[in-house]
């Protein structure tokens, strides 16, 4: 190698060396002796000055000038950022010779060192990591044990009440389930909880959930300490388990089960020992809990999976809710009705966009001479696959899906449309609608019903609303005034089985009053003369205040004839007929026949 470039004199090298050496400084620590430095970095600088002004040129000397600012410990990435500023502006004044060719020569070397710096900082990085590693690697063993033992105990264990939880009962349900003899689950739910939990707070209900953990374990622990191998007088243990799923769940698991009756004594047994909890008090109140229990019990391979153990007794807990017993076993012919329910619920939109609602209709019919002067429209609906359904089997799903206000209007809008075809045909019938609660609290049934009238051109005194007297009712009188002004007729129906008292017959704008079949009903037995007064005086009562009365639900002719002694005007049942399609005649006289 030859040095075709001159190099400038030692002094200006040792200024640009103690420059370097002092911005270096300001941006971070410089370790060691200064002159110890200030020497290493001007050995750097001549170098550096070598690589420029040696032929032929290689850059490379500065990746090394570069890492070596990192050995000497000047690694703070602000002085890589000071060296290159301080290299590119002075480096080329400590060289003689073209300026172009030297100043390219600086910017490849400079680059060079700011190259050379990131890798021996990124090495050393590393490096270190290594090192930090190798020293942990042995603490990191042993945490690793522990630290599963801890995340396998809190993936199968309840936080609060530290008892097994969902996840744990299922590994235990599905071990179980691929055994022999018989399963039985409890689950038992602390009624109200949530109500609870918001009036004492979060800390007192999980308090109170920890102390009915540790009832229910330590009865438990005392059946299963019980539990002894008859054979060989030794204690079995396991045979019973107890577990927290969330909340106020809980659940109490049994092999070996004989019978639904041995769950129930499990039930009733926990019932009471969960009365006996202390619980926390707040303020000097004590609450005061309730609970109820639905129960499982089966052969350990009739269910397969463990959420299917888990979904029945759910299932089960449920209808104990409502039980007044508080706890419930598990029916598959319940679950099944349960299903059907929940299937008609999901196909009643279709439905309606299908049209598979139609109203049937009832006569009804002077008692006196059993005369037809009206028809009632009953919802009726055509399933595709289980044929044609009652109200009975949908109209409580579609006031809790939200859809009775939908399907009332579509039977009103129908039974309209009948109505006013038999009535140019000649048929001077009157129409009769019932009407849902959710109708009546719509602001807009007033002029929705008006619509369909002009729609369908039914006279408005050919239609009568039928009403059940509910808080709807009571909270919308303007509503019923407002059919009434349009001259649609209103009847109060199942008068004397509901809620309706005398006050509605005088507030309410009812040209009707239909008495329930419930009094009909009593009307057969012909020694209870209460019945008969309670039906006489209800009939006088509303002659007086001008109404007609109609009476529902006549099944003999014992009753016909006693409502018609008892001055009664108009009756209907299936005496008389059953309702039916408009469709099954052109005459609805004669297609309903009497």
């Amino acid at each position: 190698m030859t040095h075709l470039i001159q190099a400038a004199d030692g002094s200006a090298l040792d200024a640009l060396a103690h420059r370097w050496l002092h911005e270096v400084a300001s941006v971070g620590y410089v370790p060691g002796r200064r002159a110890e430095t200030f020497q290493e970095i001007k050995k750097l600088l001549e170098r550096l000055v070598d690589t420029i002004t040696t032929e032929p040129f290689e850059p490379g000397p500065g990746r090394w000038a570069g890492a070596r600012l990192v050995e000497l410990r000047l690694a703070d990435p602000r002085v890589v950022g000071v060296t290159v500023r301080l290299l590119t502006a002075g480096l080329a004044g400590l060289v003689d010779g073209g300026p172009d060719m030297i100043g390219d020569r600086v910017l490849r070397v400079v680059e060079q060192v700011g190259n050379g710096f990131a890798a021996a900082l990124r090495d050393t990085a590393m490096a270190v990591g290594e090192e930090i590693n190798r020293a942990m690697w042995v603490t990191w063993q042993a945490d690793t044990s522990a630290l599963q033992d801890r995340l396998q105990r809190a993936r199968l264990h309840d936080p609060v009440s530290g008892l097994p939880n969902r996840a744990h009962l299922r590994e235990t349900l599905r071990r179980l389930a691929a055994g022999r003899g018989r399963i039985g689950a409890c689950l038992l739910r602390v009624d109200g909880f949530a109500d609870l939990n918001d009036a004492l707070g979060h800390r007192h209900g999980d308090d109170l959930l920890r102390a009915i953990g540790r009832c229910l374990g330590d009865l438990v622990q005392s059946w299963n300490a019980t539990a002894r191998d008859q054979r060989t007088g030794r204690e079995t243990g396991g045979r019973y388990l107890l577990a927290h799923l969330g909340g106020e769940q809980f659940v109490l698991l049994m092999t070996g089960t004989t019978s639904t009756h041995q769950m129930v004594k499990v039930a009733k047994l926990a019932r009471l020992a969960m009365r006996t909890v202390e619980l926390p008090s707040v303020d000097g109140y004590v609450p005061r809990v309730k609970t109820s229990a639905g129960i499982v019990e089966a052969p350990a391979g009739s269910r397969h999976e463990p959420d299917e153990w888990l979904r029945d007794v759910h299932r089960a807990l449920a209808w104990a809710h409502e039980d007044p017993g508080g706890v419930v076993v598990f029916e598959q012919g319940r679950a099944e009705a349960d299903y059907s329910r929940y299937r008609l619920a999901a196909a009643l939109p279709a439905a309606l966009e299908r049209g598979e609602f139609e109203p049937f209709f009832q006569p009804i019919l002077v008692l006196a001479d059993r005369r037809v002067v009206a028809l009632e429209a009953l919802a009726r609906w055509r399933h595709p696959v289980e044929g044609l359904l009652g109200p009975d089997r949908f109209i409580r799903l579609a006031e809790q899906t939200g859809l009775v206000r939908r399907l009332s209007h579509t039977l009103l809008e129908r039974a309209c449309h009948h109505g006013a075809a038999w009535h140019g045909r000649g048929h001077d019938l009157l129409i009769s609608v019932n009407l849902a609660a959710a109708q009546i609290a719509d602001s807009g049934l007033v002029a929705a019903v008006a619509d369909v009238l002009h729609r369908t051109r039914l006279p408005a005194e050919r239609l009568q609303l039928e009403i059940i007297e509910s808080d709807a009712v009571r909270r919308h009188p303007q509503v019923l005034q407002g059919l009434a002004d349009l001259g649609v007729r209103l009847a109060l129906d199942d008068y004397g089985a509901g809620s309706a008292g005398l006050r509605s017959l005088s507030r309410l704008p009812v040209t009707t009053v239909k008495l329930a079949a419930e009094l009909v009903a009593d009307l057969e037995d012909g020694d209870d003369m209460a019945a008969a007064a309670i039906v006489r005086h209800t009939i006088e009562l509303c002659h007086d205040l001008g109404m007609t009365v109609i009476a529902d639900g006549i099944r003999t002719e014992t009753q016909h004839l006693r409502l018609s002694a008892l001055g009664c005007d108009l009756g209907q049942g299936p005496l008389f007929a059953e309702p039916a399609s408009a469709s099954a005649s052109l005459s609805p006289v004669g297609s309903l026949p009497i």
